[in-house]
């Protein structure tokens, strides 16, 4: 008899499929995480600078003279330095932290809007101008320069010091380090607004200060908005430019809460490429008048007149209207040139030049031939750093004229201040406007360490003795031992990029983020078009049928 044949067992149920990771997502959260990070820094570094200067005359804030009902606002509380230091610190580091976490969140997609971005930045000027400036002694140097033209005395003859002699007002309060005994090194434009700003200020050293600082408040503030119209219609670099500008506290720290008068030039540099798509004329006026606040930004004549060198019409126009300017302005005030050349061999604290001139070369070549051997050095190393960044620095986009312009003016602005001796960290002012006008790369972190680190040998900022000792010895040894150091190393960073993209150097590894869809790396050897490859600006992934991206592939170039 034929039985039923048994039945088979129950299939098991299949595993379901895994859901597809959403890296994008992820890239996407991570990329917002990093930018509300890099906002509260930003928030956190204004308001310690906004309390160091509502904490009243300390080791950050000189002597101002009396409060009165309109601003600046301030408290004589007599914090003790070690306070002050330490609000000072964390405004740095915070400062830093911002910049950093913003470029990494931009770089995930983050996208805010840009308008906004400038508008928080403009309500940080604001902030700080409700304040006394911090940080610096320089605007008492502006104000008394400001009298002397006010009074009929020659501020590029006179020194703050002698000034004082006669018993001036503003005179006496301007008696601080380290411009003390040096008449003024700046251009006719800088001294027409010191005597603009006197005039109004009267006989208040805090008045004229102030409005000083308005003044370069606004040319900032107008900096960061340039930026954003040379930007273009790309979100990501429209982000950027604000964040590196607008956004970046160890900026504010540098130009608005300590007032110096780079903000000024810088904005008429940002002007002058701003109009370098409109009129040869106002371009040679903007850069004209960049020269007259230092004459060391004519230097950013060579790269504009070579952008515009098949347009002879507006290059004639250019050059014509920028030596008319320059001419008309050091003609009225030729010592402004001899003054700034006398102090251009000086060294900075911070930089390493002094520490090999007084170890090295002093004890070989003597104090006078130590000092030649290490000019000769400091422009070998300068030539060295423009054939460096040159090689490594990304190219600038063939059909935009900004971007062609900057990026040698970049070459030849960071080369300077990575290799010379005579650098203060407002000085880096117009390096980092010309970095927002090329494409992302890694000098955006080289620049932020150099400015920081160039920062911190002015924490507190005022040239005085600090309580308790040891307190003071730690500054000291920061400044003059640990800093230097720090930026040696910061060049052999730089020469290490450039050895990586040599020709024959050892491929590196791919960079974050570069994977096929199973999660394999990409293969250098894989077929591909010969054209480049093509990114996915939210999260640098190529984009289908386009050659891998190589971080150091020389095709790049």
């Amino acid at each position: 008899m034929q039985g039923n044949a048994p039945a088979p067992p129950p299939l098991e149920d299949s595993p379901a499929p895994r859901r597809p990771i959403d890296a994008g997502g992820r890239r996407r959260d991570a990329g917002r995480v990093l930018g509300i990070g890099a906002l509260v820094c930003c928030a956190a570094s204004t308001l310690l600078m906004v309390a160091s200067g509502l904490l009243g005359p300390s080791s950050t804030e000189p002597v101002f003279g009396s409060a009165g009902l309109l601003p600046p606002w301030f408290w004589r509380a007599h914090p003790p330095d070690l306070l002050v230091c330490a609000l000072v610190a964390l405004v740095v580091v915070l400062g830093t932290a911002a910049v950093v976490a913003g470029l990494a969140a931009v770089r995930r997609g983050w996208s805010p809007r840009s308008r906004t971005l400038l508008l928080c930045g403009g309500l940080a000027v604001v902030g700080l101008l409700c304040v006394p400036p911090v940080g610096t002694t320089d605007p008492l140097n502006y104000a008394v320069y400001g009298r002397m033209a006010t009074l009929g005395v020659d501020p590029y003859r006179t020194t703050p010091w002698a000034f004082a002699q006669g018993g001036d007002p503003i005179g006496q309060l301007a008696l601080a380090e380290p411009w003390l005994h040096y008449p003024s090194v700046y251009g006719p434009l800088v001294t027409l607004t010191e005597w603009a700003a006197s005039l109004a200020g009267g006989m208040s050293m805090l008045r004229t200060v102030w409005l000083l600082s308005v003044l370069n408040g606004a040319a900032f503030v107008a900096t960061g908005a340039l930026l954003l119209k040379l930007a273009g219609p790309d979100p990501a670099r429209r982000v950027r430019s604000q964040l590196l500008w607008t956004l970046n506290p160890v900026l504010l720290w540098n130009l608005v809460a300590g007032p110096h008068i780079d903000a000024l030039g810088t904005l008429c540099v940002v002007a002058a490429f701003w109009a370098l798509r409109r009129s040869g004329p106002a371009t040679g006026l903007m850069l004209g008048a960049a020269s007259a606040v230092k004459i060391t930004l004519g230097i950013l004549a060579l790269p504009l007149a070579w952008s515009m060198r098949h347009d002879r019409r507006r290059l004639v126009g250019a050059v014509a209207v920028g030596v008319v300017v320059v001419a008309v302005g050091y003609g009225f005030t030729p010592h402004a040139v001899v003054n700034a050349v006398r102090v251009s061999g000086q060294s900075a604290v911070g930089s390493p030049w002094p520490l090999v001139l007084r170890k090295l070369l002093v004890p070989v070549f003597g104090a006078t031939g130590g000092k030649a051997v290490m000019a000769v050095l400091e422009i070998t190393l300068m030539a060295v750093l423009v054939v460096v960044l040159r090689a490594t620095l990304p190219r600038a986009a063939e059909d935009d004229v900004v971007q062609r312009a900057a990026r040698p003016a970049l070459i030849l602005v960071a080369a300077y201040l990575l290799g010379t001796a005579y650098v203060r960290p407002w000085y880096d002012a117009v390096a980092w406007v010309l970095l927002a006008l090329v494409p992302r790369s890694w000098f955006d972190l080289v620049l932020l360490a150099h400015t920081t680190l160039m920062t911190v040998p002015y924490v507190p900022g005022l040239p005085n003795v600090l309580h308790p000792h040891q307190l003071n010895v730690l500054v000291l040894q920061t400044g003059y031992r640990v800093v230097p150091a720090l930026q040696v190393l910061l060049l052999f960073t730089v020469l290490y990029v450039y050895a990586r993209r040599r020709p024959g150097a050892r491929p590196p590894l791919l960079p974050r983020g570069t994977r096929r869809a199973g999660g394999r790396p990409l293969d250098r050897d894989a077929t591909a078009p010969a054209g480049p490859a093509v990114l996915d600006s939210r999260r640098d992934v190529p984009v289908p049928g386009t050659r891998p991206l190589f971080f150091f592939d020389r095709r790049r170039r």
